[in-house]
């Protein structure tokens, strides 16, 4: 896929029957923003990753970078990681097989959460979820969180979490989008969306069609070589991506019983196929080439329930079933019969499932104490022909289950500095039990001066890969450690920040995280490889950005430079090295 958020457009087409915004009354809420009737129209000003419950963006502890979808329609983007290309400290890492997947202010993918509305995705290849398999169809907007977020999102959150936000409500009765969308690179992106409001319901439907083939076959299965400083020799693909299509539908239904309640159910199934052509060989006696073909199935259904039952007490409850599988086949193509040879085809299956609950409530006890709270519960299976688990009765299914206790104490010491101090008690099924606490500072100078600091601690469990996996080939002996102990990570932030109006916004970060027990592959002996709990892994560095925008102009600059140092030290491999990002964006609305 294209790096680069400038993408040609060719076609453009967004026919609304019906327009769809939040109330414009929503910049008068200030301190009455407590009042969840407000929370029943989804409102801009208002976040939900970073906090139990709703809040406004103002009052929010953690530094929370928000994409709305009038941002990513502007820029043309379809998938999640080209929207994630926009902030400052994200860095993407590109594989033709493995996808998309992403580094967080120099923290791996393994310890990024993704999420849709609150609810985690499965289905980690190499640590991490493939962005550019997610579709930002029917997506109101992105809250990313850089920083510690296991006190609330647990395992894979030590880094950070990206949730994704679809849309949930529409003010006219009916409502039809389409849009269909040509990029020179050899995209097509079709999609469709429906919605019917009835009184205190909410149906809604979508679908998607992405086909991405850029270059032709033949292109695809040259190689080149290089020679390296030490005269060996190298082979690499000149083009590095390979033919991708994916389709996928959704559905909703939303009911609101009252002002101050919604509930909602929600289905979503996404399928994608990659193909990876392999090099010509023996071309001058009956060539052939070994090709490689990917699908990939999701299919997550949840049930969201937000709202007051009683009066000051908040409650948000989240109830998810995902299932991703993955099928991987080898064949062998012959070109002079144009055919695969039936006898050399391999397949291998891969199965996850998930189950996630979580319970949040939120009460005020006065005017500067606030109560939040809550528990969740998370077990994941997954089975395939590569994941193996001697001690159970059915080697080839492992299981893998989280129960946690988590709280948080605010108090408002004065109308200038608000405290804030949580802690998460986890039980797991497979290592001892784990506290996990953080405390987070806000102090407001001023109407547009502010200061963030705190401490928080995170922490990343082995994946069943990690644990089970085992990879025995002619090229490959890799086997999983039951034997792993859990990551833990110490994060240290300090942010401050000028917001003199609604059209500016400016801010300075410093950050350093401390992973101890880090999980890396290592060789055991020449040739075998096992992962192992060996490695202490430091990161730290500091951000700017501003953002403006002057009636119908709007930019944003960022930049990001940080260092990171291991405690690995082992022959050709570095010890330290720094990373810098930078992008600048101007964009005019005609």
């Amino acid at each position: 896929m294209a790096r680069s958020t400038s993408i040609l457009t060719l076609i453009f087409i967004c026919s609304q029957a019906f327009c769809q915004r939040g109330s414009p009354a929503h910049n008068a809420i200030n301190a009455a923003q407590d009042s969840v009737a407000a929370f029943s129209i989804e409102l801009e000003d208002f976040v939900l990753t970073a906090q139990y419950r709703p809040t406004h963006y103002r009052n929010v502890m953690q530094r929370v970078e928000i994409i709305q979808a009038e941002e990513m329609q502007l820029i043309g983007v379809t998938q999640l990681d080209q929207a994630l290309m926009t902030l400052p400290a994200v860095r993407l890492e590109q594989d033709p097989v493995l996808g998309t997947q992403v580094r967080m202010r120099g923290m791996s993918s393994q310890n990024v959460a993704v999420l849709i509305d609150g609810v985690p995705m499965i289905g980690r290849l190499d640590g991490g979820i493939d962005l550019s398999q997610i579709s930002l169809q029917n997506v109101e907007r992105i809250e990313v969180v850089e920083g510690p977020m296991s006190n609330l999102y647990g395992n894979n959150a030590a880094g950070g979490v990206i949730n994704i936000i679809t849309r949930k409500s529409q003010l006219n009765p009916v409502s039809i989008d389409a849009a269909v969308q040509l990029e020179s690179i050899g995209a097509q992106n079709y999609q469709l969306h429906g919605g019917y409001k009835a009184g205190k319901f909410l149906f809604s439907v979508a679908g998607r069609y992405y086909r991405y083939n850029q270059y032709p076959t033949d292109s695809l299965r040259m190689r080149d070589s290089r020679v390296l400083e030490d005269g060996s020799n190298i082979s690499f693909a000149p083009y590095p991506w390979n033919p991708k299509e994916q389709h996928g539908a959704s559905g909703q239904l939303r009911f609101d019983p009252n002002e101050e309640n919604k509930l909602l159910f929600k289905m979503d199934f996404n399928r994608e196929k990659v193909t990876d052509y392999g090099s010509v060989r023996r071309p001058q006696y009956n060539p052939y080439a070994n090709d490689g073909f990917y699908t990939t199935d999701r299919k997550d259904v949840a049930l969201l329930y937000q709202g007051e039952p009683f009066e000051g007490h908040y409650i948000d409850y989240s109830l998810g079933v995902n299932q991703y599988d993955r099928v991987t086949e080898l064949k062998r193509y012959y070109f002079e019969t144009n055919a695969f040879d039936e006898d050399l085809q391999t397949e291998e299956q891969n199965q996850f499932r998930a189950v996630f609950s979580k319970l949040n409530y939120a009460s005020n006890l006065g005017s500067k104490w606030e109560l939040v709270g809550g528990f969740n519960y998370q077990r994941e299976s997954g089975s395939g022909d590569r994941i193996i688990d001697h001690t159970r009765e059915d080697s080839t299914t492992v299981v893998a289950s989280e129960i946690a206790f988590y709280s948080e104490v605010k108090y408002q010491t004065t109308d200038k500095l608000k405290i804030s101090a949580s802690a998460r008690w986890i039980l797991h099924s497979t290592y001892s039990n784990k506290l996990t606490p953080a405390i987070q500072f806000k102090y407001d100078f001023s109407e547009q001066w502010y200061l963030k600091t705190g401490y928080g601690q995170g922490y990343r469990s082995p994946s069943l890969k990690e644990l089970y996996l085992e990879f025995i080939d002619i090229n490959h002996h890799i086997l999983g450690n039951p034997q792993l102990q859990s990551e833990t990570s110490h994060d240290f932030q300090l942010t401050l920040g000028y917001r003199p109006t609604s059209g500016l916004d400016f801010y300075l970060n410093a950050f350093r995280t401390i992973v101890d027990q880090r999980i890396v592959l290592t060789e055991f002996e020449p040739g075998l490889y096992t992962y192992q709990n060996i490695d202490q892994y430091d990161v730290y560095g500091f951000q700017a950005s501003v953002s403006w925008q002057w009636n119908s102009l709007k930019g944003s600059h960022h930049l990001s430079q940080g260092y990171w140092s291991t405690g690995i030290e082992e022959d050709d491999i570095p010890t330290h090295g720094s990373i810098f990002d930078m992008n600048h964006s101007i964009s005019y609305a005609l």
